[in-house]
């Protein structure tokens, strides 16, 4: 999606998504989130399968220039520096990316009835979960293959319990202690 155009449409519909949910989710709308003329997402997304397609090819896009970043820093030296590092994240997710992260789940949600949607998502949970993976290894953590997972199921649980106002305030405890207990048995 290298066209600045199809970008700027892709993010109005993650801001779409994010904001009204998949049955908000239109041609028109996207035209009007945009400030583009009428009939441009068409132009470049010709179905509403396609331009959702587009919106989760936008994340991947997103999520691989993050996850990137996250590689050149290299891994956490400490389970503190790997808390510091999540709590990051979330931080993120819940504060200047926390409508990207509500189209995340309205669009993990909508996969449970259109399975090709989670294709790309998944691979970059795959991706997350090997970096984990490695970084709680680097740390001296048994099962760290076996924990990765958990921990990262456990931070997108955290993600929807404070989206969804049941959990409120920072997510910063929260990230602490499960880190925390999930690393506690160290080789």
């Amino acid at each position: 999606m290298p066209h600045p155009t199809a970008v700027r449409i892709a993010d109005a519909a993650l801001e779409v998504l994010g904001t009204g949910g998949i049955h908000a989710l239109s041609h028109a709308r996207v035209d009007a989130t945009a400030g583009l003329p009428s009939g441009s997402t068409s132009n470049y997304f010709r179905t509403r399968a396609r331009l959702v397609d587009g919106a989760v090819e936008r994340l991947r896009q997103i999520d691989t220039e993050s996850f990137q970043a996250r590689l050149a820093a290299g891994f956490p030296g400490s389970v503190d520096e790997l808390i510091a590092a999540y709590v990051a994240f979330t931080d993120d997710a819940l504060g200047p990316s926390r409508v990207r992260t509500a189209a995340r789940f309205v669009i993990f949600a909508q996969g449970v009835v259109e399975p090709t949607l989670l294709e790309q998502l998944n691979a970059d949970r795959r991706l997350l979960s090997e970096w984990t993976a490695a970084a709680l290894v680097s740390l001296g953590v048994r099962q760290a293959t076996e924990v990765a997972p958990l921990l990262l199921a456990g931070i997108e649980g955290l993600l929807q319990h404070h989206l969804s106002g049941f959990t409120p305030g920072p997510a910063e405890p929260d990230v602490r202690r499960l880190i925390t207990a999930l690393t506690n048995s160290r080789a």
